[in-house]
């Protein structure tokens, strides 16, 4: 951990986006067309390919949108850039950081000082967990998808290690945008796990015309 707590840096770019979350460990793709972000990737790229990714609360119409006060520090894996100047990139999932203030620019993107110290853990390797129900989580998983009407290779899925399964699913399911947040900053993998589960139930509840939503 200590090499590369010592690479990530305490003030960094970033990229606020409305409801998406990044975890560590999982992987971003982004397709880069505004020329301010085109702008950060390039300077990324010649520096240390870092990028913050943060959830902007409500809509993103604005030059400097509210953003939420924890994000994920991502690192650029690879990155193509296409015939009509967009990057297509994919961002690595390092660790979570927290805002402390912005910083004054002169540059077209935003930049943050931001602290890491109460999330070092996403940087050590992730033990597994048996107080995690994988298999009953992805049974979930699949309920709310067809209800949803979503699709993915569950083959893929089912083979993954459980803390990107849970990461994984708190990106792409179709929750709301404080939900998301809220699987973002919960503590421990144990901890999302078990809210990813209540959101999921809640859900497959609603959807139940002989069943009353009842939160206690």
């Amino acid at each position: 951990m200590n090499n590369i707590k010592k690479d990530i840096p305490n003030e960094i770019s970033v990229f606020p986006l409305a409801n998406a979350v990044f975890f560590p460990n999982t992987v971003l793709p982004l397709n880069i067309f505004e020329p301010r972000y085109k702008k950060m990737v390039e300077d990324a790229l010649a520096s240390n390919k870092m990028i913050g990714m943060i959830q902007t609360k409500g809509s993103n119409n604005s030059n400097k949108p509210e953003v939420f006060s924890v994000g994920c520090l991502g690192k650029i894996e690879n990155h193509t850039k296409t015939a009509d100047s967009r990057y297509l990139i994919n961002l690595k999932g390092l660790v979570r950081f927290r805002i402390l203030d912005e910083t004054n620019t002169e540059l077209p993107y935003r930049k943050f000082r931001v602290t890491y110290d109460e999330f070092l853990d996403d940087l050590e390797k992730i033990k597994f967990n048996d107080k995690i129900d994988v298999l009953q989580l992805i049974d979930k998983a699949r309920k709310l998808f067809k209800i949803h009407q979503l699709s993915t290779d569950w083959k893929i899925v089912e083979k993954v290690e459980p803390d990107q399964l849970i990461n994984s699913l708190s990106m792409i399911c179709p929750f709301s945008v404080s939900e998301k947040q809220g699987l973002l900053e919960a503590k421990t993998l144990l901890e999302r796990n078990l809210l990813i589960n209540q959101i999921i139930n809640f859900y497959i509840i609603g959807n139940n015309p002989g069943s009353e939503r009842q939160i206690h």
